[in-house]
């Protein structure tokens, strides 16, 4: 036990070590990147005016800015700003990163999150039932249904949903966080978030269905499920402790992995909805070259996924007691 305590210790020490260099590498790739990319980052302060600007008045601003020093120069000061806590100041709002992050954060992730476990509750109950019931009409139903919405683009399905709940039917809204007047009032705010939830949640939910169904099925057909059931075990209880048990680990990892796909089908809804999370700032960001916001919203971003591998591989190490005995 001692053995397996130290092993598991080392291999988690092993997998921080893994995520602080896939920070660096990310950082690193993501400052260069931004920086040699065409544009104007003076486009984000003055707008249009940045054309205007004499030569001799650009200089300046840019040495003002610390633009004219060599590139590993300014990524090493943005890594000291960054282990102290300071992403710098946004260009096109001239407040601190870290301000707007914080709270553009807190709504991706309030959304992220009610989104990946509504698709986690009704993945697994539903790949379940698809199994129980394999080939019959519900299964193939449920099939249909789950492959003809993962197919369909993440923005459109954004667009229709607008065009017939806002639109037409008016009785959902189609932006924001919360209606003017209603600021910090729940239920105000899931109302607005029950499109952007609905495209995020039913684009993804038929694939995750189907990996659950799959490994169902695979796991009925093994011989100690012929014992459980030689034993008078229940339906219940066979699938509930031990088909259950056995796929967790694999689909826990595949929902941990998976987390990009999640986040940034997220962003694209956000943008859609004009939804003020993550997702906005990334696009304006990026837009108007506007360095210390696209740095600290893509480090963010590519935090939550580096941190979701994470995750995935210390639920393989508690789930799986397996990995641990190599």
């Amino acid at each position: 036990m001692k053995t397996v305590k130290v092993r598991m210790l080392k291999n988690i020490i092993s997998i921080i070590l893994n995520l602080i260099f896939s920070f660096i590498v990310l950082s690193f790739v993501i400052f260069m990147i931004s920086h040699l990319a065409p544009g104007d980052p003076l486009y984000s302060i003055y707008g249009e005016s940045a054309e205007k600007i004499s030569p001799l008045q650009r200089q300046k601003i840019i040495t003002s800015m610390g633009l004219d020093k060599p590139l590993i120069y300014q990524y090493k000061s943005w890594i000291y700003g960054f282990i102290h806590g300071n992403l710098g100041v946004s260009f096109k709002y001239n407040i601190q990163v870290s301000d707007i992050i914080k709270k553009a954060f807190c709504n991706t992730m309030f959304l992220a999150v009610i989104t990946i476990i509504s698709i986690i509750l009704f993945s697994i109950g539903l790949g379940l039932l698809c199994a129980i019931k394999e080939n019959s009409i519900i299964d193939k139903v449920i099939n249909k249904i789950g492959t003809f919405f993962y197919c369909i683009p993440g923005f459109w399905l954004g667009l229709i949903a607008i065009l017939i709940f806002s639109v037409n039917l008016k009785i959902l809204p189609s932006s924001g966080v919360y209606d003017i007047g209603y600021e910090g009032n729940l239920t105000n705010r899931l109302k607005h978030m029950i499109l952007p939830w609905f495209v995020v949640f039913i684009g993804h939910l038929g694939y995750y269905t189907n990996f659950v169904r799959d490994k169902v099925l695979e796991e009925l057909n093994e011989d100690y499920i012929m014992a459980a059931k030689a034993r008078g075990l229940s339906q219940f209880r066979i699938l509930s402790s031990h088909v259950l048990r056995n796929i967790l680990p694999s689909y826990m990892n595949l929902i941990c992995v998976s987390i990009y796909h999640l986040i940034s089908g997220s962003l694209v809804v956000e943008a859609i909805f004009t939804y003020p999370g993550l997702g906005k700032f990334v696009f304006e960001s990026a837009k108007f070259h506007d360095y210390p916001l696209l740095m600290g919203v893509v480090i963010v971003t590519g935090m939550i996924v580096i941190f979701a591998n994470l995750l995935a591989d210390i639920f393989n190490h508690v789930l799986d007691p397996r990995i641990n005995k190599g």
